[in-house]
């Protein structure tokens, strides 16, 4: 993002990237970027959004409380996710909460005219339709992730799932989604490296 004009940061984002000058300039007109530090809450659970907000730089990590109050991880979100669409465009309550897990940078465009001037667009809606059906294999491979019978086949199915996320992720950051403490992850790690099922590499680990 260092040193790119607003115009060279959108047409990198797929949804845009078919844009034309003219539909680029309008869009400038309807968005601000906003950096976050790590750490940094991005939205609450409850909260209303006013702005499409997409990922441009840094980690995101999307969560909710038990009934206990612990977290429960959704997911990790990395450069150019849209975030929490689904309840920005249906004009509804977000159903989780969103932190910074780096540092990082948001586009928030404001909804009401983006709806007004692109929602009409083929390839915008085609890249939100993509967005949203993504989110539901999310959820998908949570579920699996929770009814899976071992720790190791959680893991294994987590690293066949997410091959370029994982790479970004902190051991214990993984841990949190596999709902697993992260001894027993750095335990089970262990022991899938040495049946041959995941090789270390200088980036992180890598299902075989």
């Amino acid at each position: 993002m260092k040193n790119k004009s607003i115009s060279e940061i959108l047409k990198e984002v797929t949804m845009f990237s078919s844009l034309e000058e003219k539909e680029l300039k309008a869009l400038e007109s309807i968005l601000n970027i906003y950096k976050y530090e790590e750490g940094d809450t991005l939205f609450l659970e409850g909260d209303m959004s006013d702005s499409l907000m997409i990922l441009i730089d840094g980690v995101v990590s999307i969560f909710k409380h038990d009934d206990k109050g612990n977290e429960i991880v959704i997911g990790y979100f990395k450069k150019y996710a849209l975030l929490a669409e689904a309840a920005t465009l249906r004009h509804t309550p977000l159903p989780s909460t969103a932190r910074f897990q780096t540092d990082g940078a948001i586009i928030k465009i404001d909804i009401n005219a983006f709806e007004k001037l692109f929602m009409s667009h083929p390839n915008i809606s085609y890249a939100i339709i993509q967005s949203l059906l993504e989110k539901v294999e999310l959820l998908q491979q949570n579920i699996h992730f929770n009814i899976a019978s071992t720790a190791t086949e959680k893991i294994l199915q987590f690293y066949f799932k997410n091959p370029i996320l994982s790479l970004d992720l902190k051991q214990y950051e993984i841990a949190s989604i596999l709902s697993m403490t992260p001894e027993t992850f750095s335990r089970n790690i262990s022991k899938l490296v040495k049946e041959g099922k995941l090789v270390k590499t200088s980036l992180g680990y890598k299902i075989l």
